[in-house]
């Protein structure tokens, strides 16, 4: 039944805006400038936009109603999807989806936030779920997540640095990258901890920007500026008993089922990925995506990314943005705007060599929501 979806839908249009520091706009008016630059890229009009999806963000943003009042458009659809820092690759598995059915003809898929110049604190503990256990901050579930790992398995703070020494070489080479400094695995080691065994280096570095992919269905797609890029695989699934199944939450080991929905809609194996994406909030987030994906068994994740496998030219290229520790948080919509980058060939010294499949991972509230997609070049 999944593998029916396969390649019903694409990606062809794609906007981005600065990351960093954007004073003076709403997080709405981001996510619009977003969505003028996806049209641009595209060659789309806006009035031949009759999908319009839009995640909600940090402070009160995103209303698709209000969007849609500015944007100027009575859509067939017009709606948001719940799946915290999932939500933004849900709505693109619901936008491929609706254009499928023939429930509309052209999606666009839109976020906007800025949460940086507008301050605004969204890093708090769930008041039901884990702030009674002294979580009072997602980190803090993180930090006792790999604290679990590396008792369970002999992982080590070493080991872990190799995600975030990766990543800002990635970044080094990324223009749209708001931290490039050169950072070694010294550096790393000796940085202070924010919740420790996680450093500073572990967690996200947070900004203002925007993202949009407008989508659509392959036929439709001939005649437009860009090359299209492929849905070619889709999965999901939800822990939402969260500390009730503590390893399902802490090891996200919830991913499995979505690991195994993707690559039964794709109908390919692990070895076919050319370059993988992992939210990555949290370092760790790495080793249980590599873990729970089925890249290497459970526990060989600290070894198995030493050693320049998981860097450009390695076995398995990960983050090439440079990551959301690098380039900027943007709860995973910065990996996928980079993934399409790279099936289009179009990321210069960062470019995967005859890039053909590449895989993006999700995580909302590190593992409430999961969610994954396969992209391919057409």
């Amino acid at each position: 039944m999944l593998g029916g979806m396969r390649d019903k839908a694409c990606i062809v249009g794609l906007g981005q805006t600065k990351q960093g520091k954007l004073p003076g706009m709403s997080a709405d008016e981001i996510a619009i400038r977003a969505f003028r630059l996806a049209l641009d890229d595209c060659g789309l009009k806006k009035e031949q936009i009759d999908g319009l999806m839009v995640q909600e963000s940090y402070g009160g943003a995103g209303d698709p109603v209000k969007v849609g009042r500015e944007i100027g458009l009575n859509p067939k659809i017009g709606t948001s999807v719940v799946a915290t820092g999932a939500a933004g690759a849900a709505m693109i598995q619901y936008a491929a989806m609706v254009v499928a059915a023939g429930m509309a003809n052209y999606v666009a898929v839109m976020y906007g936030t800025n949460q940086s110049t507008n301050r605004n604190r969204f890093a708090t503990g769930n008041p039901d779920a884990q702030a009674p256990f002294g979580m009072f901050n997602p980190g803090a579930c993180a930090a006792m997540g790999f604290r679990r790992r590396m008792a369970l398995y002999g992982t080590t703070e070493r080991q872990l640095g190799a995600v975030t020494v990766t990543q800002r070489k990635h970044a080094s080479m990324n223009p749209a990258a708001v931290l490039k400094d050169p950072l070694t695995i010294d550096d790393y080691l000796d940085s202070r901890y924010v919740i420790a065994p996680l450093r500073v280096y572990d967690f996200c570095h947070i900004t203002d920007g925007g993202h949009c992919v407008i989508v659509t269905a392959p036929e439709r797609a001939r005649d437009l500026k860009q090359r299209s890029v492929m849905i070619m695989g889709m999965g999901r699934s939800d822990a939402l008993q969260q500390w009730a199944t503590p390893d399902e939450a802490v090891m996200q080991r919830i991913q499995r089922e979505t690991a195994r929905m993707v690559y039964e809609m794709a109908g390919i194996g692990r070895s076919d990925i050319d370059a993988l994406y992992v939210q990555d909030a949290y370092t760790p987030a790495v080793l249980s995506a590599i873990e729970n994906y089925g890249f290497c068994k459970e526990g060989e994740a600290g070894e198995f990314i030493q050693g320049g496998r998981i860097g450009l030219g390695g076995e398995l290229p990960v983050n090439l943005n440079g990551g959301q520790t690098s380039e900027t948080y943007m709860v995973g919509w910065g990996h996928t705007a980079d993934a399409i980058r790279q099936l289009r060939g179009t990321c210069g010294p960062r470019q995967v060599a005859d890039a053909e499949i590449i895989q993006c991972t999700y995580s909302g509230n590190l593992s409430d929501h999961t969610a994954s997609i396969i992209y391919r070049r057409p």
